[in-house]
């Protein structure tokens, strides 16, 4: 019997040791899976947020915006709405045809499918706009001249035009508002990338009479466009495709970037309807080293930045839906773009063979793909050479070789970017400040440091300055917008638009908290004692009456920050509580408060002087609790500094400190049950000659001679106890037989602690 219970100690201190290493491999996968990146200021919109609500079936797309208003099409008509506050100013309607519809919906659609989508839009020159619709998947297109404006009822303006052109769009418009398509207005031309038929099986890059040629897989399989933009006398298409490259080792999913000539004029004879400028690249967006980690599917880009004289463009890449959720922000130069494109092309023998450079010597000369002046003149090998071989073999490589963010979590993935480009810090020098939404609702805005070393390398360092969520959980983020001088991002979801500031300066109330943000927007103002916003400040670059650090730590922060007594606190106190000793003005700043500080305080014109608390920070006593607390589930309400990255660091670490104090109840429960077993064996003459077959064993005493029974004879080195049992209330000796069948019994007599330890962990 006592061996059965030693097993049954073992197996529960077993059971123990086994649970408390799945809890530890828990809080270890829960670590590890946090976000990599962690800003320090965790924010939401402001209290006034503008918002312009629809439905979700209303597939929102920016059109076209500049500093005072945005073009959205959505469905049966097109908005144009204010930058500030989102106000409609004016909208124009166009529904499809009754006919148009019924067609649709027999071609077995949904009712919300057969509406007409504005999917494309572009000012003519002679002031006309052209319009593109999906039309109940029959796309059309319009040009329409502007008559007059008229108010309505509503307030907002219905613009009046006048059609003079109506004709189809097939190639030129998408057929579902869900489909992946860009194009690009350039020279009086239309650039389209889309499907030109009903089930979306014929993707091509279209300009008038000129395409991609049709189900052609080396040239298009299956892509997703995502963005389009006209330079240097070419037109650039991003997209995403299956690899033709990669199939004879499986199926995976490549980021290009494709290439045409503005004044491309098809190839000669059979040819004419065809590029003959159509060159492909990849896009490397990857994290560097002997085995590089690929982001191989980009979802959106930015328009073209203007760096010191060289163009660039941000992008955004994840990983498979089904692969580690990673996702990543890149950035090109178009001269890297332009020179892959300049390079050796890639080509297969036959379909058993690998993809490899093509020899120069099989290269026909002129070099095909360059712009020519009349292509129709080109030889027909040239252009037969480009049909057969439009990828090439280099990838565009990124800017500094590696990505400027990388985000692995499983809560989100990155789907939009947006650019607010050079922006001018307090010394000096120009930073982009990259504004990226996620399929969650979430806005993260950060830039980019570089830092010299001695062996003359430098060193990408990021800075993620804020994480807003600006629409509701859930809801993915499909464009956005920057207007600098209005100072505001336009985010769009599937059915609403949202404004929310590019800073959030005003929000910080301390000197380290304001410099350890790290945005080139704000910088501490030594006279106010405030975090203001540099671009709405007048001031001049260099001055010393402004703190800024963009590359530092908190430490590094707080040293910067002045704590002499020429800088007090300024703490805001009601005036029922303020001695006459104690009230006094700015100390060497002003005479008075700033109109700022009243406003904000709405208490008055005395302050007291307090000692320092917490390295210079401003406390103020009338802000509104619910203004500084986060919601998480509203949106719209007043936000503080808060990190919701740091409520989750502290989930984990209280599910720690829960698994200490299991592991220590554990472990004090199995030396218990040890002890009291060893109690036990005491409490017998010999534990080793206890008979488990249901019969006592007689052994010879060593001076009578005589067979003494070892279970019913007391022990001779123990006490006899004279109390009678607690348990049970009187003596059960008597009862403690050796048999299995009384195992219930026998612990009781002797061992009911060890008794109850053992009911207790099973």
């Amino acid at each position: 019997m006592l061996i059965t219970d030693r097993r049954r100690i073992r197996q529960l201190t077993m059971f123990n040791a086994f649970i408390t290493l799945c809890l530890c491999l828990l809080v270890v996968t829960i670590e590890a899976w946090m976000p990599d990146v962690r800003p320090d200021l965790q924010t939401k919109p402001d209290k006034v947020i503008a918002s312009f609500f629809g439905n979700t079936t209303d597939y929102y797309k920016i059109l076209d915006h500049d500093d005072e208003s945005v073009l959205v099409g959505a469905k049966d008509v097109i908005y144009n709405i204010s930058m500030m506050g989102l106000k409609e100013n004016s909208r124009l309607v166009w529904n499809s045809s009754g006919a148009d519809r019924e067609l649709c919906m027999l071609k077995g659609k949904h009712e919300w499918d057969c509406h007409n989508y504005m999917r494309v839009y572009a000012p003519l020159s002679d002031g006309q706009i052209l319009l593109c619709g999906t039309n109940s998947y029959k796309p059309r297109c319009r040009h329409y001249t502007p008559v007059e404006q008229t108010p309505d009822g509503a307030g907002a303006g219905s613009m009046r035009y006048e059609i003079t052109r109506d004709v189809e769009a097939q190639g030129l418009c998408p057929y579902s508002p869900a489909h992946n398509s860009t194009y690009a207005f350039a020279d009086g031309h239309l650039y389209s990338a889309t499907v030109a038929d009903f089930s979306g099986g014929d993707p091509l890059i279209y300009r008038e009479n000129l395409r991609t040629e049709q189900y052609d897989l080396k040239q298009l399989n299956q892509p997703d466009f995502v963005g389009a933009f006209e330079r240097n006398g070419y037109v650039f298409f991003f997209f995403r495709e299956l690899s033709m490259e990669y199939m004879n080792f499986g199926k995976a999913v490549y980021s290009r970037v494709g290439r045409v000539c503005k004044n491309d004029r098809g190839g000669p004879y059979n040819h004419g309807k065809s590029w003959t400028s159509f060159l492909k690249a990849r896009l490397n967006c990857s994290m560097p080293g002997d085995f590089p980690f690929y982001f191989d599917e980009i979802q959106a880009i930015s328009p073209v930045v203007e760096i010191n004289g060289q163009a660039m463009v941000y992008a955004v890449f994840t990983t498979s839906v089904n692969a580690i959720p990673g996702s990543a922000v890149c950035a090109y130069r178009v001269d890297d773009i332009l020179a892959a494109f300049d390079g050796d092309f890639k080509s297969q023998k036959d379909s058993q063979s690998h993809w490899l450079p093509v020899e120069q010597t099989q290269v026909p000369k002129p070099r095909p793909g360059q712009c020519v002046d009349d292509s129709r003149t080109l030889a027909s090998i040239s252009v037969n050479f480009i049909k057969n071989h439009p990828l090439m073999e280099s990838a565009v490589p990124a800017v500094h070789n590696r990505p400027l963010l990388t985000k692995v979590t499983l809560m989100h993935r990155l789907t939009a970017i947006a650019v607010d480009a050079q922006v001018q810090a307090l010394n000096g020098k120009h930073y982009d400040v990259i504004y990226s939404g996620t399929d969650d609702g979430k806005v993260t805005k950060f830039i980019n440091v570089i830092t010299s070393h001695p062996n003359n390398t430098d060193r990408l360092r990021t800075v993620v300055i804020s994480e807003m969520q600006v629409l509701p959980l859930g809801t993915p983020v499909r464009e956005m917008v920057i207007s600098s001088k209005k100072n505001t991002l336009v985010v769009v979801s599937d059915g609403r638009l949202v404004t929310v500031p590019l800073h959030h300066c005003s929000l910080i109330m301390d000197c380290v908290g304001c410099l350890s943000m790290q945005d080139p927007n704000c910088a501490w103002d030594l006279q106010t004692h405030e975090c203001k916003n540099l671009a709405a400040s007048q001031h001049k670059f260099g001055t010393k009456t402004y703190l800024q650090s963009l590359n530092t730590t908190k430490k590094s922060a707080a040293s910067l920050c002045p704590k002499t007594a020429a800088d007090p606190v300024i703490v805001t106190m009601p005036p029922s509580q303020v001695d006459d000793s104690q009230k006094l003005h700015y100390a060497s700043v002003a005479e008075k408060p700033s109109s700022i500080d009243q406003q904000a305080t709405g208490v008055g014109v005395d302050f007291a002087l307090n000692d320092y608390i917490d390295e210079n920070k401003i406390p103020q006593a009338s802000v509104d609790p619910e203004q500084v607390m986060t919601s998480l589930h509203d949106p719209q309400k007043s936000i503080a500094v808060v990190n919701e990255l740091q409520k989750a660091t502290l989930s984990s670490y209280n599910v720690l400190i829960i698994v200490f104090v299991i592991m220590i109840a554990f472990f004090l429960g199995t030396v218990a049950g040890i002890k009291i077993n060893k109690k036990c064996k005491q409490s017998r003459l010999d534990a080793s000659h206890h008979n488990h077959f249901g019969k006592p064993t007689q052994f010879k005493h060593q001076n009578s001679g005589k067979d003494i029974n070892l279970l019913i004879n007391s022990n001779p080195y123990t006490t006899t106890q004279k109390t009678p049992n607690l348990d049970l209330e009187k003596d059960r000796s008597h009862e403690c037989k050796n048999s299995t069948e009384h195992l219930e019994k026998e612990l009781p007599c002797k061992t009911s602690t060890l008794t109850k330890v053992k009911r207790t962990y099973i």
